[in-house]
């Protein structure tokens, strides 16, 4: 059994993330924090076709030589991807007497965090971890979900996230509750799968305003 415990990286637009190594899997981890919202850095002599789109579109930045003990200082967390052990275990070294997050791909025992598979769908965000174990099947397990977990569930997490507050503010304390398992009944979905967000958005507001004070009406 797992002795791992999953956490989410926020606030990570703002801080130094850094990913060692030029090839296909760097690419795909600069992919990934690029979604969630980071300008990596990319430290390698060369580059694959993909990462050179994208350094070229400014959604990440290049460091064109090999890594250097000391390019990581100040970074929040980095990724290794080279094609070198010993270079890995270099990196995962220097992360660790700095007290930096670091991944090192195919490496699950030097690594302090991995990378789940992610399924995003606006501001919801569904991740499947193997703790490394099996990356294919993560994929695997992703690509078996992202059919179920469609759009509309992050249009569902828009209008949840607009009413929660008149919940939290207008609605009886003992009545919250009601109204959480009322707006997560199906009905609000299926209004929001066949009518629009706009008719969603309506009928969730009709539905607190039926759990909050008379006043409140």
């Amino acid at each position: 059994m797992m002795s791992d415990y999953p956490v989410v990286l926020t606030g990570l637009d703002d801080r130094r993330c850094i990913v060692v190594g030029g090839g296909r899997v760097a690419a795909r981890k600069v992919n990934v924090l690029i979604e969630a919202g980071a300008k990596p850095v990319v430290i390698s002599p060369h580059l694959c076709v993909e990462l050179e789109r994208t350094v070229a579109s400014g959604e990440a930045t290049v460091i064109r030589r090999a890594y250097r003990p000391g390019d990581l200082k100040g970074a929040a967390l980095v990724i290794a991807a080279t094609d070198a052990h010993a270079v890995n275990e270099q990196i995962a070294c220097e992360c660790e007497q700095l007290g930096i997050l670091v991944n090192v791909v195919d490496c699950p025992a030097l690594c302090t965090f991995t990378s789940p598979s992610v399924i995003r769908r606006g501001d919801l965000l569904v991740t499947i971890s193997t703790g490394g174990r099996s990356p294919a099947f993560a994929r695997y397990m992703r690509e078996s979900l992202e059919s179920v977990i469609d759009a509309s569930y992050g249009d569902m997490l828009a209008i949840l996230s607009e009413v929660r507050p008149r919940v939290r503010q207008h609605v009886p304390r003992g009545k919250q509750r009601a109204a959480w398992d009322r707006l997560l009944d199906g009905e609000m979905m299926d209004c929001l799968r066949t009518q629009g967000m706009a008719a969603a958005r309506a009928l969730a507001k009709r539905i607190v305003a039926g759990y909050c004070e008379p006043a409140e009406h």
